[in-house]
């Protein structure tokens, strides 16, 4: 078995040279020397970045990816003014990006911003990149205090959500439920036995994708998933295995998270948005329109601009009145799946177990945001107020109505 191990390391070490172009080493005066397109190259591999600028930067970072980075160039023009470039799924790139990730002299958080700061990077519109990197820092703090690449699902979930919230989230039970026996088991017995396994994302071009018969594969390259653009319902897709550690499609359930970029949700849950992760529907997909036994799945809202941090767990209404003693017993409510609903609020470490620096997360919100970051980025109040009267009637401040005719 050490013998094993011993291999693998060799494997992943030779995967980091590879990925960096030279010898590769996790000390951290080597982390804290690398490049801002080394760390570009590590951020890709592990967040499959992608590129919307056509800046002679971004041109010249792309080549350089591609060149010597593994990042694969999928098409060029016939002029040779622009390419299609991707991080394809490589689980032995992004193991290696981990361990350079694991040490405290690289800031996942900071690094990212740092290149959304610059013209680019692909930011999504829904903090999509956020959300991601929340999750991959709560999974590499689970594996690295495990000492393990297979982390159970309640381990997860305590390093992804702050732990004044544990308690209530775990001993919680399912918002709907398929049987009795499932409606009245908690989060903690319910994923008991329940494992994940990923170190990467990936993007899926397809929202066919989003069926148990594809995402089994993901979890045996170790990736989760977001989702194709304009995927009614949700963003992000983390497939974990539910009854035990063997690979089949019956065996996965999935993590359904949506993310919200957008003031407008605040602390208080919007239930409407829980129902369109419906596994069952047609839309999303993910269990057969047949299927015989669901496993439960858990869905997640980030509503990452909120003012106010909180996590609520959503929970089904209770009787006001006791019944009475010859009352009969309610007939139990089935559906369809068993759900256990959460919704998150603000990027904030009162939300989040794995932020340290609130300001951070708020500055890569705001990069996740065109508008009205576009305006809010000039030097003076006067000169943003020039930008706006240049947008008439697209928004509710005054400068973009006050010279509208």
């Amino acid at each position: 078995m050490e013998g094993d191990e011993d291999i693998k390391k060799s494997i992943i070490m030779f995967a980091g040279e590879k990925l960096l172009c030279k010898a590769f080493s996790t000390t951290e005066d080597f982390v804290r020397n690398l490049s801002a397109v080394e760390k570009m190259a590590c951020m890709s591999v592990r967040l499959a970045l992608e590129f919307n600028g056509k800046t002679l930067r971004v041109q010249d970072i792309e080549r350089k990816l591609v060149e010597k980075h593994m990042r694969v160039c999928l098409s060029v023009d016939p002029g040779f003014e622009t390419a299609i470039t991707i991080a394809p799924s490589e689980p032995l790139l992004a193991e290696a990006s981990y361990l350079l990730m694991r040490s405290s002299a690289f800031d996942l958080p900071r690094s990212l911003l740092t290149e959304l700061e610059l013209p680019g990077l692909d930011k999504g519109s829904r903090g999509e990149l956020i959300v991601m990197t929340l999750c991959l820092e709560a999974r590499d703090t689970a594996a690295k205090r495990l000492q393990s690449r297979v982390i159970p699902v309640n381990d997860f979930i305590r390093e992804l959500l702050a732990e004044t919230s544990h308690e209530d989230l775990l001993g919680s039970k399912p918002i709907i439920a398929r049987t009795w026996d499932e409606a009245n088991k908690t989060f903690e017995d319910t994923f008991c036995n329940s494992r994940i396994y990923f170190n990467h994302f990936i993007k899926l071009r397809n929202p066919e994708a989003i069926n148990r018969n594809f995402l089994w594969r993901l979890i045996a390259r170790g990736a989760a998933a977001q989702c194709a653009d304009y995927q009614y319902g949700v963003d992000i897709i983390v497939p974990f295995l539910y009854w035990d550690s063997i690979l089949r499609r019956e065996n996965v359930s999935a993590f359904f998270i949506q993310g919200k970029n957008n003031e407008t949700f605040q602390e208080t849950p919007r239930l409407h948005l829980f129902d369109r992760m419906n596994p069952c529907e047609n839309s999303l997909g993910f269990f057969d329109p047949k299927e015989s036994h669901p496993v439960p799945v858990i869905r997640m809202v980030f509503a990452l601009a909120s003012k106010t941090p909180c996590v609520t767990v959503i929970k089904s209404p209770e009787r006001v009145q006791p019944p009475r003693r010859d009352a009969s017993k309610p007939a139990f409510k089935s559906d369809k799946y068993t759900a256990f609903d959460i919704w998150c609020a603000k990027a904030s470490r009162e939300t989040f177990r794995s932020i340290k620096d609130d300001a951070i997360f708020e500055k890569l919100l705001l990069r996740s945001r065109v508008f009205p970051d576009i305006y809010e980025n000039k030097k003076s109040e006067s000169i943003q107020n020039a930008t706006r009267n240049m947008n008439p009637a697209t928004d509710v401040h005054h400068a973009h109505w006050e010279r509208f005719t």
